[in-house]
Parts: C-alpha cells; sequence; structure tokens
C-alpha cells in the first residue's frame, strides 16, 4: 500500500479505502503501517542530513588544523593545499587555497598579507581560525538539534509499530473469541 488515501464508511462496520473493503482493526493497521512508512522516510532523511553536516565538520575541522599549521610555518593564505582536493567527499579542482575552502563553507575570510608583519598575519590568521570555529559551533549546535529530533522521529516511529502490533494482537484475540464461541 503506498499511502491510505480516502476512507468512506461501507456501512455494517467496514470501510472503503481506495476501493478497498476494509473492516476498522484493518483500517486501523493499515493507517499505522503507513505511518511508520513515513515516520521511516523521515528518519532516512534527518541521517543523511546528520552525516552531511559530519562530513562538513570533519572538513572544517581539518581545515582548522590547516591554518593553524600555516599560522605557525608564518605562511600567508595563498598557500595551495593539494589534500583538500576530496576532503567532504566531493571530487573538487586539485589545487585550492584555503580562502577558497572558507569560501565554499560561507566563512567570511580575512585575507593574509604575505609582506606584512609576523605579528599582523598571526592577527588575521587568528580572526580566520575564529570565523571556522564559529561555524564549527554552529554546526555542532545544528547536530545536537538534529540528534534530538532524530530521537523523536525513531521514538514516534517505535510508538506507531508498537500501535500497529497491539492493534494485530486485539484483532486476532477477537478472532480466537469468535473461533472458541462456535466450540
Amino acid at each position: 500500500m503506498s499511502g491510505v488515501g480516502s476512507v468512506q464508511s461501507a456501512g455494517d462496520g467496514y470501510f472503503l479505502v481506495d476501493g478497498q473493503k476494509m473492516d476498522l482493526g484493518a483500517l486501523m493497521m493499515a493507517l499505522q503501517i503507513d505511518r511508520t512508512k513515513t515516520l521511516d522516510k523521515q528518519i532516512a532523511d534527518q541521517m543523511a542530513e546528520i552525516q552531511e553536516r559530519n562530513k562538513q565538520l570533519k572538513a572544517l575541522n581539518e581545515l582548522m588544523s590547516q591554518m593553524r599549521s600555516l599560522k605557525a610555518q608564518g605562511s600567508d593564505d595563498d598557500d595551495f593545499n593539494q589534500g583538500w582536493a576530496t576532503i567532504d567527499g566531493v571530487r573538487k579542482p586539485l589545487w585550492r587555497t584555503n580562502d577558497n575552502w572558507a569560501k565554499e563553507f560561507g566563512i567570511k575570510w580575512t585575507d593574509i598579507s604575505g609582506g606584512a608583519s609576523r605579528k599582523t598575519r598571526d592577527a588575521q590568521w587568528d580572526a580566520n581560525i575564529e570565523a571556522i570555529k564559529g561555524k564549527i559551533d554552529g554546526l555542532n549546535s545544528d547536530s545536537q538539534l538534529s540528534m534530538i529530533r532524530l530521537q523523536a522521529l525513531i521514538d514516534k516511529r517505535n510508538q506507531a509499530f508498537e500501535m500497529a502490533s497491539n492493534t494485530l494482537q486485539k484483532d486476532q484475540k477477537t478472532r480466537d473469541s469468535i473461533v472458541g464461541n462456535f466450540r
């Protein structure tokens, strides 16, 4: 069943659902199974979102590590880093500057001038590192909220599945009782 469509009363305790005649127990079961499938899809989407965010966090942490290393060397931000070509799981141009990576993640970048004094370059690096930290903190907060949403979806899915199971058990008990009365 790909979703429960319109439901109409057919009389005598039966219902028409997408042209099929069902009793109340079957209708309740179909609705709970449909709800479970919908929640399964939402859970899968939420998990994909969390995985994507984790890829971004990994890339940003590695970028920040690279930036700290370049700062310690007294480098400017035009130093190329070949290792970043596939950091986020997507094939990218082989050579990118650190400011290109920051722009890709939507981070405000302070240009680090190679001719500036060491103190000035360090301050510029610190500004960029703080911007990366801010982005990481934001993604971590989003990640925590996503995990809460995921847990809520899993709880709802478990409740829907439990309700379907209870409906099935009650229906079976009713049938067993009816069969027992015929004996």
